[in-house]
């Protein structure tokens, strides 16, 4: 699946001295329009590179010795580092295997969403940290360090997008692990729905679990990724957490109506609905319509979204519904807006553009060419 080299060649790179690094390419499908790759040097390196965030009443940066950088290439363009992962120790490789992982999901993203790493912070460089203390979990932050500017030669505040990972060595479930990078990626890359009290803040963490985990999961079922992908994941342990976790959130969301009621409210309530929303509309309408949604929605809301979610359903010419086994035979609410709806009819119409059918296992599609 991956292709190790030791390079003989000696890497400049800040705070790193001379020593041998190692560089991984990961195997991509045949008509793949990415590459992947990561490297690092084979010793810890010295002086250790110290965390944005300060830590503890003494307000103290932790030190992290081990460090794998994280390459991405696509059509038209020269290969960017997209991460920078660092580790406190590295048995097994750690730090490499999560940095492998967080390249899929960079994949994922361009592929599925049109995304990229926002230049905003440190031109695109995502920065992880794999931390040996702290309370069993992770953070994500935006955050400002030191940085030489290449033209002054002097020192300035960069903005930085960074992901901590607590007590990395309680992580002894791969699936546990998986998750908890999906939901910290979702926070450093996707679009911010927020204010929710309740199970956090903003949105877009859980959204990414759900919605990355799922696409592994169909990864590893169509043979583009495998478990290693995964920090060592099953298809099987996948299934699993999925049956628990995402879709009961996609089936509530669907067979309910969106309100402004429901999508203000604070609790997990309001978030479940939103974050069910967006799953079925990248499940039953594609990615393409999914991304464009999410763009469209143009605030950070959630009241704002089923607005958006119309808009993005009636930009395509033609659209064949994909609906999931577990929604065949009940009421579903979805988008239409202007378009014309073949194979169900509608039983119920909101002013918002939103409809509710009764999908039977015949194809249902939309037209919107009038």
């Amino acid at each position: 699946m991956i292709t190790t080299l030791i390079l003989g060649c000696l890497l400049q790179k800040p705070q790193v001295p001379d020593v041998l690094w190692q560089k991984t390419i990961l195997n991509m499908p045949a008509k793949s329009k990415t590459a992947l790759f990561y490297q690092g040097p084979v010793e810890p390196i010295e002086p250790p590179a110290l965390s944005p965030k300060r830590f503890g009443i003494s307000k103290i940066q932790w030190e992290f010795p081990w460090l794998r950088d994280g390459y991405t290439l696509y059509a038209g363009s020269t290969a960017q580092r997209s991460f920078q992962v660092f580790g406190q120790e590295n048995k097994g490789e750690s730090v490499g295997h999560v940095t492998q992982m967080l390249l899929r999901l960079w994949d994922l993203n361009y592929n599925r969403l049109g995304f990229v790493h926002s230049p905003t912070y440190n031109q695109g460089l995502v920065q992880v940290y794999l931390c040996f203390g702290g309370k069993a979990g992770g953070e994500q932050l935006f955050d400002v360090q030191q940085g030489m500017n290449t033209t002054t030669h002097r020192f300035v505040d960069v903005k930085v997008n960074t992901i901590y990972i607590y007590d990395i060595a309680s992580f002894t479930d791969p699936i546990e692990m998986a998750r908890e990078i999906a939901h910290e990626y979702g926070h450093a890359t996707l679009p911010p729905i927020g204010g929710f009290k309740q199970p956090e803040e903003w949105s877009d963490g859980y959204l990414g679990e759900k919605l990355y985990l799922k696409w592994l999961r169909d990864g590893l079922v169509n043979g583009t990724i495998v478990s290693e992908d995964v920090l060592g994941a099953t298809k099987e342990g996948l299934d699993k957490w999925l049956t628990a976790n995402y879709d009961p959130v996609l089936e509530k969301a669907a067979t309910t109506q969106p309100t402004v009621a429901t999508l203000t409210d604070p609790s997990a309530v309001g978030m479940n609905q939103f974050i069910g929303m967006a799953l079925e509309v990248d499940t039953i309408f594609g990615d393409s319509v999914f991304a464009r949604s999410i763009k469209m929605t143009g605030s950070t809301e959630a009241k704002d979204y089923p607005a958006a979610a119309v808009l993005a359903v009636e930009e395509p010419d033609e659209i064949t519904l994909n609906i999931p086994p577990n929604l065949v035979a009940k009421p579903i609410w979805i988008p239409l807006g202007t378009g014309k709806l073949k194979g169900a009819p509608w039983l119920k119409r909101d002013p918002n553009g939103w409809v509710q059918i009764l999908p039977k296992g015949t194809p249902i599609s939309i037209s919107n060419i009038h």
